[in-house]
């Protein structure tokens, strides 16, 4: 994560970004500490590998990492908390002031393992050409790079990036280019969005020929207003 890019996009929300710049490296330094499983071969498996995250062990390192930034215990099952996070679904309550800070203990713990899980296991080629969801854990992307010659899918999850056609929605397969298209929004340069009429889904475009990118973390919550946009006309 670029924290400076955050803060110069955000400068209104420095306090909150050096805030989440602590808890990510709290945690990061605590997940470091997990043992990863290595094999020779994580494709036949990676289905069922946000099952089978190991969700206790992330909690413990969550929560450690909340008191450590927090000074206090967190008001909330982490481990119930993580499964709603992984699934894209309603986080447990917990108290007002700290609804906004759950997330932030969250995601590094997720994305943190299953980058370390990915480097250390191997992806056969094969398994990586032409499917929309991510090879590795199986979610589908929310961002894509493109270049002159080709477009890159990025898992905000587990880091994984794979070659994906321009012309193709990555959650439905739709080839049609009636049905695809895309649209700016006013203060974004370089990032659009593009739709799927069909299924109803977006996905967020950087083209690196018009400006320097960075990281698809970093460039994801660059681009919050265009999720917002998108949102608003209806696409999931």
């Amino acid at each position: 994560m670029d924290w400076d890019a955050l803060k110069k996009k955000y400068p209104e929300d420095a306090d909150g970004i050096d805030k989440a710049r602590r808890i990510h490296a709290s945690v990061a330094e605590k997940v470091r500490k997990l043992d990863i499983p290595a094999g020779t071969d994580a494709g036949p498996a990676s289905k069922g590998i946000i099952r089978a995250l190991p969700y206790s062990l992330l909690a413990d390192a969550c929560r450690q990492a909340w008191i450590e930034v927090m000074g206090n215990e967190p008001g909330v099952d982490l481990e119930t908390a993580l499964k709603s996070f992984v699934a894209d679904e309603p986080l447990p309550e917990v108290g007002k002031d700290d609804q906004d800070i759950l997330p932030m203990f969250l995601r590094p713990a997720v994305t943190g393992y299953l980058r370390a899980l990915r480097e250390a296991n191997v992806i056969p080629e094969e398994s990586v050409q032409g499917g929309g969801k991510c090879p590795f854990c199986s979610t589908y992307p929310r961002i894509a790079f493109d270049s002159e010659a080709s477009r890159d899918l990025i898992c905000l999850l587990c880091g994984r990036r794979w070659r994906f056609r321009r012309v193709k929605c990555p959650f439905c397969g739709n080839e049609d280019h009636n049905t695809l298209g895309y649209f700016d929004v006013e203060g974004s340069e370089g990032v659009r969005v593009q739709y799927c009429s069909e299924c109803k889904h977006y996905l967020k475009v950087v083209d690196t020929r018009n400006r320097v990118a960075c990281d698809a973390e970093t460039e994801d919550v660059l681009s919050l207003n265009l999720d917002a946009a998108a949102q608003e006309e209806g696409y999931l």
